[in-house]
C-alpha cells in the first residue's frame, strides 16, 4: 500500500469534509431582523430628508431660556432608537455648539426629567432615570424653507445651523446658514494661525433668532416668539 494515499476512513472523512464546506459557501444568509413599524416609519422619514436636502450633515447649537434649567436632556430624530444630543444641564450658558454628519430629522422628539442621575442597564448601556416632565415633538426638517435648501446647494460652503432654545413654553426652534465669505485656510498670521474671518449669517427664520454679541457688547438684539401671546420679544442673548 502507498503510505501516501489516505486510508478508506480517511478519504471519507476528507469528502464529508468538503461536502460540509461547500455547504457552507452555499447556504442562503440568515434572514434580517423583522423591522418594526417605528423603524420603518424613521427610516421612511430620513430618507424623505435626504432628497430633499440632497446631502446629510448640520451644525447643531441648543441652549435655553436665560434663568432656566433642564435636567436629563434627550433629542431623538421622531421613532429612532438613538438620541443624537443629549446633555445631564441644559442652561444658557453651557450652550452646545456641534457637527452632525447625519441627515437632518424631519421632527425631532424631546425629553426632559425631573434629575440628571444615571444607571446602567444592561444591553442598553447608560441612561438618564429620573422622571420624564417633558416630553414634545416638534417639526424640523419640514420646516426648512425651500430657498434656504436651494442656496446651500447653489453654494456649498456654508453650514445649515439647527438652533433649539428650550424653554418653559415648549422648545423654539430657528435655523439658519453660517458661512465665513473670504475665508482661506491656506492663509496664515504670524504665528502660522489660520486668519480669522468673522462668520456671516443668512437665512435667519423660526421661532426665535440669538443675539450678536461683539466684545461683550450686543451689536444686534435677538428675539423669540412668545408662545401665550404671539408677540415678538427681543433679547440681548
Amino acid at each position: 500500500m502507498n503510505p501516501r494515499l489516505p486510508s478508506p476512513s480517511r478519504r471519507a472523512l476528507l469528502a464529508l469534509g468538503a461536502l460540509v464546506l461547500a455547504g457552507c459557501r452555499t447556504a442562503p444568509p440568515p434572514p434580517e431582523k423583522p423591522v418594526t413599524p417605528e423603524q420603518a416609519r424613521y427610516l421612511e422619514s430620513r430618507q424623505r430628508m435626504l432628497e430633499r436636502f440632497g446631502r446629510a450633515g448640520f451644525e447643531l447649537v441648543v441652549d435655553a431660556m436665560r434663568g432656566q434649567e433642564f435636567l436629563g436632556v434627550e433629542f431623538f430624530p421622531e421613532n429612532a432608537k438613538y438620541e443624537f444630543y443629549a446633555s445631564s444641564v441644559q442652561t444658557l450658558r453651557n450652550q452646545t455648539k456641534m457637527m452632525l454628519s447625519q441627515p437632518v430629522p424631519e421632527r425631532v422628539r424631546i425629553l426632559w426629567r425631573d434629575s440628571s442621575d444615571r444607571r446602567f442597564i444592561e444591553g442598553v448601556g447608560s441612561r438618564y432615570i429620573g422622571r420624564i416632565i417633558g416630553d414634545e415633538t416638534i417639526e424640523v426638517g419640514s420646516r426648512i424653507p425651500q430657498a434656504l435648501i436651494d442656496d446651500l446647494k447653489r453654494d456649498p460652503r456654508g453650514n445649515l445651523r439647527l438652533k433649539f432654545r428650550m424653554s418653559n413654553q415648549g422648545t423654539l426652534f430657528g435655523w439658519d446658514i453660517q458661512r465665513r465669505p473670504g475665508y482661506d485656510p491656506r492663509e496664515r498670521d504670524r504665528k502660522g494661525r489660520p486668519l480669522h474671518v468673522s462668520p456671516v449669517h443668512s437665512f435667519a427664520g423660526g421661532d426665535f433668532r440669538e443675539a450678536e454679541i461683539s466684545n461683550g457688547k450686543v451689536v444686534r438684539k435677538g428675539w423669540y416668539i412668545d408662545r401665550r401671546t404671539g408677540q415678538t420679544i427681543e433679547t440681548d442673548y
